[in-house]
């Protein structure tokens, strides 16, 4: 997290310096990605090392944090660029970002160290090796194959909403209006659906929210003919697409063991890396060329592909029960 604090807020100060657009790629997309990372997974990992019981729900209050900045920050950042500009905006942002990130990083405080990777002929493993040949069980491996098939569909409101909301007939604010919807109904699904994982099962839960997240997608947002029908999209997606952001490390934990969560969590972080990085442009590429029904199949699709992945995950972990709590 130090590393992260200091390469996160410095990507964005950098940015504001900058004169051509790989500047922009180096400072914005590189530095401030590869610091991002870095505080974004210990933040995620430490409290399922730290609770046991309540672990879904502690991890649910620690990520619902990323829904009430998308919040806050949004409108607060379109202020200040009319005010002072985006140049000034940006070294704002990355100074506010380093006194918040200094705090966190201090209070942060890892339960276990990531055990050495011994392979079968007893070589140990550096640090630098990303993937554990020994944690890839069948089990681990759907739970691979659902990270990386949900990111294709998770961003695609959130890119998309601004253009949906013109097409109905409203402003780009409207559109805008509904990005804050969707980040504020995310913190509260994360929260509360890690109240819930933690009463009926973590896998019932991550498959039920991920189901029905696809469901809304390809049935409500398609038929999406009015602002107020678009609104309702917009609650229901954040209150349900969340889930998986707050249950994956959980969920993770629960597969690879506790001890091991810091590798287990990160290779399934690297999976979802291919989607995150793939699913908007393919779906601004169906847009462009078939329209809006190919690219609101799409994402729908995808998030239901990894709904039913998550399904065969939870009846591998409980020996084929229909009715246990998993």
């Amino acid at each position: 997290m130090s590393i992260g604090t200091i390469f996160s807020p410095l990507g964005l100060i950098l940015a504001s310096f900058s004169t051509e657009l790989w500047h922009i790629y180096l400072s914005q997309g590189i530095l401030f990605g590869l610091g991002s990372a870095f505080v974004f997974s210990p933040s995620v990992t430490l409290p399922s090392q730290w609770f046991t019981k309540k672990r879904a729900l502690a991890t649910g209050i620690a990520v619902s944090g990323s829904g009430i900045g998308g919040v806050c920050l949004s409108p607060m950042i379109q202020n200040l660029i009319a005010s002072i500009g985006y140049r000034n905006t940006l070294r704002v942002q990355g100074s506010f970002g380093f006194a918040i990130l200094c705090i966190a990083t201090c209070l942060a405080t890892s339960r276990y160290r990531p055990p050495p990777t011994v392979s079968k002929d007893g070589v140990v493993s550096k640090w630098y090796h990303m993937f554990d040949k020994n944690l890839l069980s069948g089990k681990f491996i759907l739970l691979l194959v659902f990270g990386f098939f949900v990111t294709f569909g998770y961003v695609a409101p959130f890119f998309l909403a601004p253009q949906f909301a013109t097409r109905l007939g409203e402003d780009a604010s409207a559109g805008a209006a509904m990005i804050s919807v969707m980040s504020a109904t995310n913190a509260i699904c994360r929260i509360s659906l890690g109240y819930l994982a933690d009463r009926i099962g973590r896998f019932n839960t991550m498959f039920g929210c991920t189901f029905l997240a696809g469901f809304f997608t390809m049935v409500i947002w398609q038929l999406s003919s009015s602002y107020g029908v678009f609104i309702l999209y917009c609650v229901l997606y954040g209150l349900t697409a969340g889930g998986f952001v707050s249950l994956m490390p959980v969920v993770t934990a629960d597969i690879v063991g506790v001890e091991n969560i810091q590798k287990g969590l990160g290779m399934a972080y690297l999976i979802t890396v291919v989607g995150n990085l793939l699913g908007t442009p393919i779906i601004g590429s169906l847009l462009s060329a078939y329209g809006w029904t190919a690219s609101i199949q799409f994402a729908g699709t995808m998030t239901t592909v990894s709904a039913f992945v998550m399904l065969a995950l939870r009846f591998v972990v409980s020996k084929g029960k229909v009715f246990a709590k998993i």
